[in-house]
């Protein structure tokens, strides 16, 4: 069983007036909002998708190299869930159980599993696409993954969901002022350009993920 990985990618290019409001926004608040109005009125839409191949072994491997933490076999979990949530796991002429509430509760998936393949396909895409290699893998810091290729620094951030793609979207246009404030103090302290890496990755069933691809560049 083979994984498709759909990938749409769009770039930002800060200009200089932005690159100083994206360094004040990494300590002040009040700078952060001036930074949103001034990207909110830049248009970079995402490109037309290709689609990648990727092996589950391979991803395994992936998920192993880049996870911030332990997952105890993330894509076979992923796996339970997808058919838990398509309803398989009802008795064959028995209908579905009613339960009085009052409340509606979605029952999510493992998160740590959604992180882990997240992060994974996060180091795939940036060693596929960007030819890098990684020279550190921050615990509980900023950015996911520290990267290095082309004579270039790379700051790879990943997120990822089990829901839709637009979900996926939304997070990546939320965590795009923290990228873009990081990449823009870090090109300061390196030699070498820097370039901010954000990848958003929904997991849309077992075959099929769908990742996003920001990148930033000063």
């Amino acid at each position: 069983m083979t994984i498709q990985l759909v990938v749409t990618r769009r770039q930002l290019q800060l200009t200089a007036t932005e690159q100083s409001l994206a360094k004040a926004a990494a300590s002040r608040h009040a700078m952060r909002s001036q930074l949103q109005s001034q990207l909110s009125s830049k248009t970079f839409a995402y490109s037309s998708a290709s689609s990648l191949p990727i092996h589950p072994n391979t991803l395994k491997r992936m998920i192993s190299k880049y996870s911030e933490q332990l997952v105890y076999r993330p894509l076979e979990e992923m796996q339970y869930w997808f058919a838990y949530s398509s309803g398989a796991f009802l008795e064959p002429g028995y209908p579905p159980l009613f339960y009085s509430r009052t409340e509606h509760k979605v029952i999510t998936p493992n998160k740590s599993a959604v992180a882990g393949i997240g992060e994974g396909i996060a180091g795939f895409l940036a060693q596929r696409l960007y030819q890098c290699r990684k020279l550190a893998r921050p615990n509980h810091d900023y950015p996911d993954i520290v990267m290095e290729g082309n004579d270039k620094t790379y700051l790879v951030e990943s997120k990822a969901t089990a829901l839709s793609l637009a979900d996926i979207q939304q997070v990546l246009d939320e965590e795009l002022i923290r990228i873009a404030a990081y990449t823009a103090s870090c090109a300061e302290l390196d030699a070498r350009p820097v370039i901010g890496i954000l990848v958003g990755t929904a997991l849309i069933s077992e075959t099929t993920y769908q990742s996003c691809i920001t990148e930033v560049v000063v």
